[in-house]
């Protein structure tokens, strides 16, 4: 440095040189003197503690490197104790520092400690501002500082930065030697690096630490069981899930054989052999006295060769998976017993009867015409009873195939069958457990089924088809028909151990007819629905028509109400339905026409209602085939769920052969 710059410092801070008196410094430097004059801050002698509010912020990782590295830094730097080694943070605060006696001996003088700042604005022209303002390595020597306490010294300033660009701070080596020693700046480089990579080693371990413990939180929050197992068998890793459902602790599973834990060769063993892993499989495990069943995914991880290196095994339980099927599936209770609309007499007291029923758990046989609302009544029981928040499946047993209707009920293992699911199917009563199982129209339920289902209700226990282990479940069941179960006992049509078995409580829903006195009630609540629904400005019944309601005996009971009343709905042109003939209320007494003989309701004019004809003719066809479903929906050109929907709509009775 030259041995004029201390004078013409002076006189360029006094106002008295040009800015082109500033070629003799290094750029940097003098930009710093530039900025300096125009603030007017000007020279300094002493250090100035940071800002109010401003306090150095700096990992302890680096002031741990710091403590490490210093001592030895100081020592090639010439004389250890004429050298300082300081971190600042981003701010320019001094944050730690280590240093000989000779040094720091000076720089206490001028007021130097943790909490001092560094900038321009605080301590003149330095290497540590500029390092941290250009983000790159700064020297300064000597004279070109304009603070006193750092006259007759060299700074060598080096910025910490991440991996992503930020700024940890400055390492800087403070001299008492003026003169730049091109060897000590080579040094506090190589030691900048150094820290850098300590801090991105540290940060990369702890960002590591921390990973893995927000995906142990999330595995351990679902609810589905999770495992990783080596192709050892070892346990790897274990969630509290899994833990929970295979009775075991995760912590001290983890280590040992999955075999050894569960006391059988695991299912996913194969997969290590031929590397192929499954999807939603239906396993079942005995682990001591405790049966397993659960639905299982094991996928395999592969490295580059193609080798199995480890499992990641998921599972549930199948009683969840079954929950989930009936919450979206479209099988589960919607109405609730205070939903059903009747003030009558009869009404009141089969109402009364379902919901003291509802709170036990025997078996309910609900009987009554067909469209009485049988169903409502069950979906009611179960809703008001214990299990309102577990399955409630509902099986018409006149709709089933026969030569399916088996593999419904009790489901099926892998392969049983030509054309069963590979994985086997669990059935209805199994979907059901744990909730309430309602059998419609029981009385058609083949003789053969019935002595099955005697047994479930005994025991509690189903065998699927092609299978020889019993499956425990836990069922409500609920019952209805439509017929006289005592002439179909009587005639051998029904299992009298069976009716005795299910008629533990007995409701009967009344006939509309018996109870006419909620006619009036049912019609206006359908006219309001259908109303909304088809978008019609209907606003009541005119009390003719009402009155015409009441007088009809209604065979159908409420679902012809409500079919009618939609009808009616539908081709009202004023706000207010007016005397219309309702099909054969006008023929109670007199001859029926032609078209009734066909067992076709007529309407006005002599002509069959649309439902009608269509229920004649559903009926004609399957008499025709002798009640063979797959040959009558050919018969009628459509398909065979169709025409069960159409069956079950008007209440067709199939007549199988038992």
């Amino acid at each position: 440095m030259p041995m004029h710059l201390a004078p013409l410092r002076t006189a360029y801070f006094a106002g008295r040189l040009p800015e082109a008196a500033l070629s003799a410094l290094p750029e940097a430097t003098a930009r710093s003197w530039r900025r300096l004059r125009e603030s007017g801050a000007g020279l300094r002698e002493c250090f100035a503690p940071a800002e109010p509010g401003l306090t150095a912020r700096m990992p302890e990782l680096l002031v741990g490197a710091l403590r490490r590295v210093g001592p030895k830094l100081r020592v090639i730097s010439g004389d250890p104790e004429a050298a300082v080694c300081a971190l600042f943070d981003p701010d320019g605060v001094l944050a730690a520092f280590e240093g000989g006696e000779t040094a720091l001996g000076r720089l206490a003088g001028f007021g130097w400690g943790p909490g001092i700042a560094f900038t321009e604005q605080q301590a003149g022209t330095n290497a540590v501002d500029l390092a941290i303002r250009d983000r790159e390595p700064h020297v300064t020597t000597g004279d070109e500082h304009s603070c006193a306490a750092l006259q007759g010294m060299s700074v060598y300033a080096f910025p910490l930065q991440a991996q992503d660009g930020g700024l940890f701070g400055c390492m800087a080596l403070f001299t008492l030697a003026a003169d730049g020693q091109s060897h000590a700046r080579a040094v506090v480089s190589l030691a900048s690096i150094l820290m850098e990579t300590v801090i991105g080693a540290e940060a990369s371990r702890a960002q590591l630490s921390r990973k893995f413990a927000e995906q142990r939180a999330i595995a351990d929050a679902i609810k589905d069981g999770t495992m990783v197992v080596d192709r050892d068998g070892v346990v790897e890793y274990m969630n509290a899930p899994a833990g929970r459902i295979l009775r075991v602790d995760p912590e001290q599973a983890i280590g040992r054989r999955l075999a050894d834990i569960l006391g059988i060769e695991p299912v996913i063993a194969p997969i290590f052999a031929t590397g192929i892993g499954y999807t939603d499989e239906e396993v079942r495990l005995k682990k001591g006295d405790v049966d397993l069943h659960l639905i299982d995914t094991a996928i395999p991880i592969k490295d580059g060769g193609g080798n199995v290196l480890s499992v990641v095994n998921t599972f549930r339980e199948f009683r969840r998976v079954a929950q989930v099927a009936q919450k979206f599936g479209g099988n589960q209770a919607h109405y609730a017993l205070d939903a059903v609309i009747g003030r009558s007499e009869p009404m009141i007291r089969a109402l009364d009867l379902a919901r003291r029923a509802a709170a036990g758990v025997s078996n309910v046989l609900i009987t009554g015409e067909s469209g009485t609302g049988k169903e409502l009544f069950a979906q009611g029981i179960h809703l008001a009873g214990p299990r309102a928040d577990r399955p409630f499946v509902a099986v018409n047993c006149a709709a089933l195939p026969r030569d399916l209707i088996d593999s419904e009920l009790f489901g099926y293992m892998p392969g049983s069958f030509t054309g069963a699911n590979r994985s086997g199917r669990p059935g209805k009563f199994e979907i059901a457990s744990g909730g309430t199982i309602f059998l419609d129209e029981i009385s058609e339920m083949p003789l053969d089924v019935q002595a099955k289902l005697l047994r479930v209700l005994q025991e509690r226990e189903i065998v699927r088809i092609g299978g020889s282990d019993p499956v425990a479940v836990d069922l409500r069941f609920v019952a209805a028909m439509n017929r006289d179960v005592r002439g179909l006992v009587a005639r051998g049509r029904f299992r009298e151990d069976l009716y005795y078995r299910l008629n533990v409580i007995e409701i009967a829903v009344p006939a509309l007819r018996d109870r006419p006195g909620d006619i009036r009630l049912l019609a206006r609540h359908y006219v309001e629905r259908y109303a909304a629904l088809l978008g019609r400005p209907v606003r009541g019944i005119s009390e003719p028509m009402m009155r015409r309601l009441e007088a009809h005996r209604w065979p159908g009971n409420v679902r012809e109400l409500q079919n009618t009343i939609e009808r009616l709905v539908s081709f009202c042109e004023t706000g207010i339905i007016e005397d219309t003939p309702i099909g054969d209320a006008d023929h109670q007494g007199g001859e029926q026409p032609p078209v009734a003989a066909a067992g076709m309701a007529p309407a006005a004019g002599g002509l069959p209602t649309l439902a009608a004809a269509e229920k004649a003719l559903i009926t004609r066809a399957l008499q025709a085939s002798g009640y063979n479903v797959t040959r009558t929906a050919e018969c009628l050109g459509t398909t065979k769920p169709r025409l069960y929907r159409m069956i079950d709509r008007h209440g067709i009775r199939l007549e199988r052969g038992r």
